[in-house]
């Protein structure tokens, strides 16, 4: 399988390490894509995967974050049963400065890019079994397919110049989707810290994560969730530290700067892909959290 892009009007041949397959059958999983890290959304199939020697049982709709020592088996029989899409990339598509060793370096002498990236990379190179969503709910396997087939589409039209920096912003978000998740499934681990989000309140979160790039009122978390709006601000200050709506800004403005740092999209798009209502809502916001402007981010 092809795990790379080539732009198709460019005068010089140019080479993207990046790749979205349409929904395949098992029978298209390789056991190892060497140097790429990868998403696996399986929509169809519940079967037993071999991870790295380990056996892991998976029951769809799930995701998978492998990294690119990562190897994955799957028995012939399953293979037929199992629906799924894949996503390839190299971390160096993500950005110029990052690669296989570096996004592994910690430390003070540590980039503050790869120190930032490697947040949101954490469920590929973070070696944990939650690394593997074994099941994931219906909702979360949409917004994943929705970001894959929206990075898709831009690599297999490349309908202008953009193409290569918008699917860098959907990779970026997918990214911090599944950092999310990977997040919020920790905290259901034995070993949760006093700080960690009730089981209570996870959905909340859940839902902030998927629709972070529509409108979002405290009226409507309310009236979702139902509670009030002075009981919900309360629980959001006892499980975050935070309002509400400053949890939502917040999550905007993270993956607004990682999208600036990354990419070379407009500011304009940037805040309209991640909820704010226009460019000047996002300056001043930025502006107030980061000391700066968002074109001194880039």
């Amino acid at each position: 399988m092809e795990y790379s892009t080539t732009a198709m009007n460019s005068e010089k041949l140019r080479v993207e390490p990046v790749f979205v397959t349409e929904e395949v059958s098992g029978r298209e999983i390789d056991e190892n894509v060497g140097d790429r890290f990868r998403v696996i959304l399986f929509t169809e199939g519940n079967f037993t995967a071999g991870i790295n020697g380990d056996h892991i049982h998976v029951i769809s709709p799930a995701v998978m974050c492998l990294n690119e020592n990562d190897r994955i088996t799957i028995p012939g029989s399953d293979t037929t049963r199992i629906k799924c899409r894949q996503f390839f990339f190299s971390p160096r598509f993500l950005n110029k400065k990052l690669n296989f060793e570096n996004i592994l370096e910690k430390g003070p002498d540590a980039e503050s890019e790869v120190v930032e990236n490697r947040m949101i990379l954490k469920t590929h190179i973070d070696s944990m079994e939650l690394n593997y969503f074994r099941y994931i709910k219906p909702e979360d396997w949409a917004r994943i397919n929705d970001l894959m087939e929206k990075a898709r589409f831009q690599l297999t039209a490349q309908d202008s110049g953009w193409w290569p920096c918008k699917t860098r912003s959907f990779l970026t978000e997918l990214l911090f989707f599944n950092a999310q998740l990977f997040e919020l499934r920790q905290n259901e681990s034995k070993e949760v810290s006093p700080s960690a989000v009730s089981a209570s309140f996870k959905p909340v979160l859940d839902y902030i994560a998927r629709s972070y790039d529509k409108k979002i009122t405290l009226e409507d978390l309310s009236q979702r969730f139902g509670t009030n709006r002075t009981d919900l601000n309360k629980l959001f200050k006892k499980e975050t530290g935070m309002t509400a709506i400053k949890y939502v800004i917040d999550l905007r403005l993270r993956i607004a700067r990682s999208l600036l740092k990354d990419t070379d999209l407009p500011v304009e798009r940037i805040a309209e892909q991640t909820g704010f209502a226009d460019s000047t809502h996002l300056e001043r916001l930025f502006k107030q959290k980061y000391k700066m402007i968002p074109g001194d981010a880039r």
